[in-house]
C-alpha cells in the first residue's frame, strides 16, 4: 500500500509539471496560411493608439490598420481587427490560434521565446514624457524617485526600467493592463501622474494636440517593431508574410505609408492670432464668396463655415490628411460620394459639400438641444462621426447627465477612448479628446471672424492684423 500511495505521489508530481511545462505549448500547426485562406479572413490583434489603430469620422485609421488591411488585399481575404491591451494573454490566444497574427510588437528576448517574428518593418526610441504645465524636465533618473510613473502593459518598457532600476534602486513604476495611451495621455494632462512612456511615433502625433507634452528622457532608442506569429507557424504564412514586406519596401510603399502618418505636417492645436489674421488677409478673400454662397443655401452663418475650412486645411483646397480625407473642407472618400462631390480637391465642391454635410447633421440632431448648442453637436459629429456623438450622449444618459447641453457632454466625448467606456458603446472607441479640441479652435476662429466682420462692416473695409480681438481668446 505504501509503494502503490509513493507511486500515486511520484505520477502525480510528474504530470503536474508536464502541465506547467506544456501549458502554452502547442504542437505543429502546418496550415496556418491554408486555414486563413479557407476562411477568407485574416484576424489581427492590436492595441487602439493614434500610432495603430482608431476610429476616424467613422472609418479606420492608422499606420498599423494601413498595415493589416494591405496584406489582407494582399492574400484576398478580409480584415478583421480584435483590440487587445493586455500582452501575455494576447500571445496565448496566438499560439492557441484564437487570432492570426498581432501587430506592432517591440522585438525582445522576452517576446522571442514565445513567438516567432516577422520582418522588423519599423523602428521608433521609447520616451518618457512629461507634463510642462505641472513639473519640469528632469535632468536624469536620478530625478525621478518619488515620482509617479505609470505606462501601459509592455514587457519592452517594463524590461528598459528594469535595466534602470540597476542604476537607481529607488526607481519605482505602475503598469496599467486596463488602459490604452490615450487614457495614459489624459492623466497626465491632467496631472494625475508625473511621468508615462509613449513610442516617438505616438509623441508626433499627441504633441500635435498638447503643446505642455514633452519629452522627459528618451529611455530606449532604435527598438524594432514586427508582427508576430505563432511560436511554430508554418512556413508557408512565414514566406507569405516575407513576400509582402518585400513588396512593399521594394514598390516604396511602406516608406509612403508612414510619411502619410507620422511625416504629416497638419497642425490639429490653436494656430495663433497673427497666422489666423495673416491668412485671413491672404487666403479667405480666394474662398469668401464660395462660404457664403453655401451658407445663404443652407441657412448657416458662413463666418462658422470658413472656421470649420479652416480648422479642417487652413484654407487649402489640395489638402490631404494622414488620415485619408483630402480638400478644404477635408471629406472622407465614403462622404463626398453620399454628398454628390465628384472632386474633393475642387473648392466650390468641397465647400458645398461640407455645408450640405453639416446641414444634414443639424436636422439629425435631437430637437432637445438649444440652437446654440446644436452646432457644437453637430460640428463634433463631422469630427468624430455621428455614432460616436450619439455614444457620449448615451455616457451621459447613464450617468445621470443631461445629454442635450454641450457643456455637460463634454467630459463624456473623453470617456469614448478610455477602455472601461467604450467598450461598453455600440460604436466603440473615438478619439474623443480630439473633437473637443476641434471645437475649442473652431470657437476661437469664429470669434475672430465674427468681430472682424463686424469691424469690417462698421468701421474699416480692411482690417489690419493689429487689430484688437476680442476678450474672449
Amino acid at each position: 500500500m505504501a509503494k502503490f500511495f509513493f507511486r500515486f505521489i511520484i505520477l502525480s508530481t510528474i504530470i503536474g509539471l508536464l502541465i506547467v511545462v506544456f501549458r502554452t505549448y502547442y504542437p505543429l500547426h502546418p496550415n496556418d496560411f491554408s486555414r486563413i485562406l479557407k476562411k477568407k479572413e485574416i484576424k489581427f490583434a492590436t492595441r487602439l493608439s493614434p500610432s495603430t489603430y482608431y476610429s476616424f469620422k467613422e472609418e479606420s485609421n492608422g499606420f498599423e490598420y494601413e498595415l493589416m488591411n494591405e496584406f489582407a488585399k494582399f492574400i484576398n481575404v478580409k480584415l478583421r481587427v480584435e483590440v487587445r491591451e493586455d500582452v501575455y494573454n494576447t500571445i496565448n490566444e496566438l499560439n492557441g490560434r484564437r487570432i492570426d497574427i498581432i501587430s506592432g510588437l517591440g522585438i525582445d528576448n522576452t517576446n522571442e521565446e514565445r513567438v516567432l517574428f516577422s520582418y522588423p518593418y519599423n523602428r521608433i526610441d521609447e520616451y518618457l514624457i512629461f507634463n510642462s504645465n505641472k513639473n519640469s524636465k528632469p535632468k536624469n533618473i536620478f530625478h525621478l524617485n518619488d515620482k509617479s510613473i505609470e505606462f501601459i502593459d509592455s514587457m519592452t518598457v517594463n524590461n528598459i526600467f528594469i535595466r534602470l532600476k540597476k542604476n537607481n534602486p529607488l526607481l519605482s513604476w505602475a503598469i496599467h493592463k486596463d488602459k490604452n495611451t490615450d487614457e495614459m495621455i489624459e492623466l497626465l494632462n491632467n496631472g494625475s501622474i508625473d511621468y508615462t512612456v509613449v513610442t516617438s511615433d505616438e509623441f508626433r502625433i499627441y504633441n500635435k494636440f498638447y503643446n505642455n507634452i514633452q519629452v522627459a528622457l528618451i529611455i530606449n532608442t532604435n527598438e524594432p517593431l514586427a508582427w508576430a506569429l505563432p511560436i511554430d507557424a508554418d512556413i508557408k504564412l512565414v514566406e507569405k508574410l516575407t513576400e509582402f514586406f518585400k513588396y512593399l519596401i521594394d514598390s516604396h510603399k511602406l516608406s509612403s505609408i508612414y510619411q502619410k502618418h507620422f511625416k504629416s505636417n497638419q497642425q490639429f492645436s490653436f494656430v495663433g492670432t497673427k497666422i489666423f489674421l495673416n491668412d485671413v488677409t491672404n487666403i479667405l478673400p480666394l474662398y469668401e464668396d464660395l462660404f457664403k454662397k453655401s451658407a445663404a443655401g443652407y441657412n448657416l452663418d458662413w463666418k462658422l463655415l470658413a472656421s470649420v475650412g479652416y480648422q479642417e486645411s487652413k484654407w487649402r483646397k489640395n489638402a490631404v490628411s494622414y488620415t485619408g480625407v483630402k480638400g478644404l473642407m477635408m471629406l472622407t472618400n465614403n462622404t463626398a460620394k453620399d454628398l454628390g462631390v465628384k472632386d474633393r480637391i475642387d473648392p466650390a465642391q468641397s465647400i458645398y459639400g461640407g455645408t450640405k454635410y453639416i446641414s444634414q447633421l443639424l436636422k439629425k440632431l435631437p430637437k432637445e438641444i438649444n440652437e446654440v448648442d446644436r452646432y457644437w453637436y453637430a460640428l463634433t459629429a463631422y469630427n468624430i462621426g455621428y455614432g460616436h456623438l450619439l455614444d457620449a450622449m448615451q455616457l451621459a444618459r447613464i450617468q445621470n447627465k443631461d445629454p442635450y447641453i454641450y457643456t455637460e457632454i463634454k467630459p463624456f466625448l473623453l470617456q469614448l477612448s478610455q477602455s472601461k467606456y467604450y467598450k461598453t458603446t455600440k460604436y466603440g472607441y473615438a478619439r474623443g479628446w480630439e473633437a473637443i479640441k476641434y471645437i475649442q479652435n473652431i470657437r476661437q476662429y469664429y470669434d475672430i471672424l465674427v468681430f472682424l466682420d463686424s469691424h469690417d462692416r462698421i468701421q474699416n473695409p480692411k482690417p489690419s492684423e493689429n487689430d484688437k480681438i476680442p476678450n474672449t481668446l
